[in-house]
């Protein structure tokens, strides 16, 4: 007869142990990220900009300099913070106290990617894989992608749809060119 009290409390028991147990928190959703160590963007005010592509306008910081520049086939290594036309910033790779480049494809860069939100893949459109074509390594340029070169075709439900009538600002910084 213990016997059987022992067991009719033992689910009581586990279910006390697995509910404090747990947090409070999803353990498979991603945080946001922290925007906060992301630099204030470069002013383009007093600017000439250069028609790269229609819809597409450069403002150069700092030329770049070396024998290579960026063609559709390369991998660079870079720096990149994309803000909508209202200051929105929608990826950085300064976010979370980053400070190193990171890598991508150009190759791949044009295509709108149904990802994750938070990810670089986030910010591929077709703007900035025109925008990346040519940029030497040093280079710092800010380039205004009007909606038809950003996120206008995305797909609705996906984490960029919400972007589809903005205009988009790349402010990116080659480090490195990695030619095919």
């Amino acid at each position: 007869m213990k016997r059987s009290k022992k067991l009719l409390l033992l689910p009581f028991f586990l279910a006390a142990a697995w509910l404090g147990g747990c947090e409070s928190t999803d353990p498979f959703s991603i945080p946001p990220p922290d925007f906060s160590t992301v630099p204030d963007p470069t002013p383009i005010s007093g600017i000439e900009p250069v028609e790269i592509e229609n819809g597409i306008l450069a403002y150069v910081h700092e030329e770049g300099f070396g024998p290579y520049f960026v063609t559709a086939r390369d991998d660079v290594s870079l720096y990149m913070t994309l803000r909508t036309d209202d200051g929105e910033i929608i990826y950085s790779t300064f976010a979370n106290s980053r400070t190193e480049p990171v890598l991508l494809s150009v190759r791949e860069s044009g295509r709108l990617q149904n990802v994750f939100q938070f990810s670089i893949l986030q910010s591929f459109t077709p703007g900035l894989k025109a925008s990346l074509l040519g940029m030497k390594t040093g280079e710092k340029t800010t380039f205004q992608v009007s909606p038809e070169m950003g996120y206008q075709s995305a797909p609705s439900g996906s984490s960029t749809a919400m972007f589809r009538e903005n205009t988009l600002y790349y402010e990116i910084q080659i480090s490195r060119i990695f030619p095919d």
